[in-house]
């Protein structure tokens, strides 16, 4: 059976910022699904993209970023809900 990848990291997505999944739910979930399973040929390059700035965001946000941190532009939990949905309006979906 074929996965719907897409479907399934937007899936991830919308839990988050709907509020169903914590940022360490979300994490746990979406960041080993992307990286490990999500084959990039299954994607579009503006998919890549937009799922790659998500990840990459991850990357970047901790519960409680101290200022120095915060001075490396890290963000915090809420902020980075914030910043996943007004991507998430903005990108190509």
């Amino acid at each position: 059976m074929h996965m719907n990848y897409r479907a399934e990291l937007l899936g991830m997505i919308d839990r988050l910022v709907k509020g169903e999944w914590s940022v360490d739910q979300f994490r746990d979930a979406y960041y080993d699904f992307y990286l490990e399973q999500a084959p990039s040929d299954e994607l579009s390059d503006e998919e890549l993209d937009f799922f790659g700035a998500v990840q990459e965001r991850l990357d970047w946000t901790s519960e409680s970023p101290n200022k120095d941190e915060r001075g490396y532009g890290w963000m915090d939990h809420q902020e980075f809900v914030e910043w996943v949905r007004v991507h998430q309006t903005n990108a190509w979906l």
